[in-house]
Formats: C-alpha cells, structure tokens, sequence
C-alpha cells in the first residue's frame, strides 16, 4: 500500500512556517513585516514538493504546473518587499508566465504526457516578449512581432513529433512556421524604416524561424515499420 504524503508534506510547510516566523520575530523585530512574502515562498515549496517524488507516482509531476509560478511569485514579492522597489512589478510579473511554461515542461517527463510541450514552449516564448516589452517599453511592437504566436505553436508541434515521431505532427508544425516566416519576412519590410531594436530584432526572428524549418527538414519523424509476420507457403498436394 503506497503512503499517503499529504502529512509529510504540510507538516513541513507548516514547521517551516513556524521557523520562519520565529526567527523573523526574534532577530528583525520591527522590521519582520517585511519578510511576509515568505509565507507565499513556502507555499509554493510545498506545491513544488510533491513533484519532486514523481519519480515514484509519476502523477505528482503535475504539481509543478501550480507550485512554479506561486514560488516565482513569492520570490518577486519578497525581493520588492525587501529593497521597498514594488515598481519591480512593472516588469517582474513577466517571469511569472516565463515559470508556468517551465512547469509545464517540468510536468511533462513524470506525467509522460509529451503534448504539454506545446503549451510549455508557448507560454515560454510569450513569457520572453512579453518581459521584452515590458523592459523596453516597446508594447507596439505586438504589430510586427504577431508571427512569435504561429512560430510557438509550430515550435512546440516539432518537440512532439521528435518525441511520438509522428509525421502529422512535423509537417503541422513546418506549416505554422511557415506561416510565422512569411509574418516575419513582411514586417522586415516594414522595420527598415525603424530606428529602433525592431530593425534587429525582426530579421532576427526571420533568421531563427529558417533555422527551425532546415533543422526540421533533417530530422526524421516517420515511425518504423514493424516487421510483417512471414507467412507460411501452402502445401502442395500430392496425389
């Protein structure tokens, strides 16, 4: 009969907790508030913890889909609460997206699920523009920089069929990247007249896009053929 973790794991948090608390109350005094975000810290260690035993129940791989963004939520808060910097958030938030795509790819192994890879890797290349916009303030360059959404799916389309080696899969994620390519190769037109980090930015993601498409042009995806049973001659008839 396997255990049943539950106990193990809160009672952890909660002695952690408990710690935390004790100590903050005895060594900082006044300045203890400062350190609540802990509380959230804690909270997602304790989501995270039952991931970190998928290897035996490989269900509990999927704890890592909550426990991520909270532990990178407590992080920013505590981080803001202890240099008194909340402006942070303006472009903190964005690691919060760029963790729930980690999750997912972190869940997908234990849960043996290989198509969370498909929301991992949009999640994570929406998370990295979107903490590229916040960082630079260049939020308009979502009109030329659209094509980040059809690469992303196709991205992820090409991971699954390198894992179930499906055809199907590889040549729908050639066609979105496709797609994504030709987005690319218009707005490059349109940044010539930039002069801004777009005009290098956007010939860039063209150049990464055909890089993706030669690098699944060489990778075979088609399933082997399984060996047909031989089948036995008939007997002649001797008369």
């Amino acid at each position: 009969m396997k255990k049943n973790l539950f106990p193990l794991i809160a009672g952890t948090v909660l002695v952690l907790i408990g710690v935390a608390s004790l100590a903050a109350n005895l060594l900082l005094k006044t300045e203890a508030w400062r350190f609540w975000p802990v509380i959230v810290i804690l909270a997602g260690l304790g989501l995270t913890a039952p991931a970190l035993f998928s290897f035996k129940v490989p269900g509990l791989g999927a704890f890592f889909i909550p426990g991520l963004p909270v532990l990178t939520t407590g992080s920013i808060l505590m981080a803001a609460s202890l240099t008194d910097n909340w402006g942070i958030w303006a472009w903190a938030w964005s690691l919060i997206v760029i963790a729930l795509g980690l999750a997912f790819a972190l869940g997908a192994f234990p849960l043996r699920a290989p198509g969370l890879a498909i929301p991992a890797v949009i999640l994570g290349v929406n998370g990295l523009f979107l903490a590229f916009c916040a960082v630079t303030g260049l939020w308009a360059a979502w009109a030329l920089m659209w094509p980040i959404e059809p690469l992303s799916v196709g991205i992820g389309l090409l991971i699954l069929s390198l894992i179930e080696r499906s055809p199907g899969a590889k040549l729908a994620g050639i066609i979105l990247c496709g797609i994504a390519g030709a987005g690319f190769f218009l707005s490059s037109f349109i940044t010539i007249f930039d002069a801004g980090l777009l005009r290098f930015a956007v010939p860039a993601m063209l150049m990464l896009t055909g890089l993706i498409l030669i690098v699944a042009y060489w990778f075979r995806t088609e399933k082997p053929a399984q060996d047909e049973p031989a089948t036995e001659a008939p007997a002649k008839s001797v008369n």
